[in-house]
């Protein structure tokens, strides 16, 4: 697998994570809560968001892209496989919103450093726009996916699918992934080419 490649997985993936964040809502609402509760609920979930970019923007520069990225894909994993079975006010609004921190922390670091540093400077805007019509595509198919597995498999299975897209996430980042920080994008190139 090159680079360019392991970019492309790896931003679709992030793309799809963010249509991740539409359930958040329909999870809140089948907790019982009327829609107005649940848009409060979603309203304070959804505050992690800038929290998580502000923590991806500085953990990638001191830890490291790859080890901050691994690290918030764990913690997603850990925050997702138990959120849809909080059902209390104070459990399902603190680990929502620590698993939004978590998610944004990857999306601020894959849109916002790590996938454009990936690709050389001549196709580095290109490559860009491949990786994001892909998350794209991902994103539309993935309700279709998602429901069939929750009719067919429950929230087990979707919780499967989400998991199993985490680790192979974090997988392509630590077997193919490079660590572009600390280095000029022309050394960067060299190691991609």
């Amino acid at each position: 697998m090159s680079f360019e490649e392991a970019g492309a997985i790896i931003t679709g993936f992030a793309r799809h994570q963010i249509g991740r964040l539409g359930y958040i809502r329909r999870g809140v609402t089948q907790q019982g809560l009327s829609i107005t509760k649940s848009f409060d609920y979603t309203l304070v979930i959804i505050t992690g968001s800038p929290i998580g970019c502000a923590i991806g923007a500085f953990s990638c520069d001191y830890f490291g892209r790859k080890p901050s990225l691994i690290a918030a894909a764990l913690a997603t994993i850990a925050l997702g496989a138990i959120y849809p079975f909080m059902h209390e006010a104070s459990g399902l609004l603190t680990v929502g919103f620590l698993l939004i921190v978590a998610i944004y922390v990857q999306v601020a670091i894959l849109f916002g450093v790590y996938t454009p540093e990936l690709f050389p400077t001549e196709v580095r805007l290109r490559a860009n726009g491949i990786c994001n019509t892909i998350g794209r595509a991902a994103t539309i198919v993935s309700p279709f996916i998602v429901l069939a597995l929750f009719l067919n498999y429950g929230l087990t299975g979707v919780l499967a699918l989400m998991i199993g897209l985490l680790i192979i996430h974090i997988i392509v980042i630590a077997v193919w992934g490079i660590e572009p920080a600390n280095r000029g994008l022309e050394d960067l190139e060299t190691v991609t080419a």
